[in-house]
């Protein structure tokens, strides 16, 4: 299935219940201020509800691992955040995969 088949209007692609693909360019948004943010607007919870970031993986490292211009082959990042599994891509994609129960909260 091509990418422009699996998108939403809005950018928000639920690929299953818990399991939420949303695209953005890094030049605009930082992929850490991303993670936090769109798990925030998933879960209807605020960020600082959440522990930081910086307690699961260096944000500043994040951000210029997918993030720089001299990059000649892709990088993804996986790991766990505020019990959410989420992969960053430097193509710009975010892939969060929540605890079922979460969802809608």
């Amino acid at each position: 299935m091509s990418k422009s088949n699996r998108r939403s209007r809005d950018g928000d692609t639920p690929t299953s219940m818990n399991v939420t693909r949303k695209q953005f360019d890094w030049s605009e948004t930082r992929p850490s201020a991303a993670v936090t943010e769109y798990i925030s607007a998933m879960t209807g919870r605020e960020q600082t509800d959440f522990a930081p970031l910086y307690e699961t993986i260096d944000p500043e490292a994040l951000d210029s691992l997918l993030d720089s211009p001299k990059r000649s082959t892709p990088v993804s990042i996986s790991f766990e955040y505020a019990d959410h599994s989420v992969t960053v891509r430097s193509d710009g994609e975010l892939v969060i995969e929540a605890p079922s129960s979460s969802i809608g909260r």
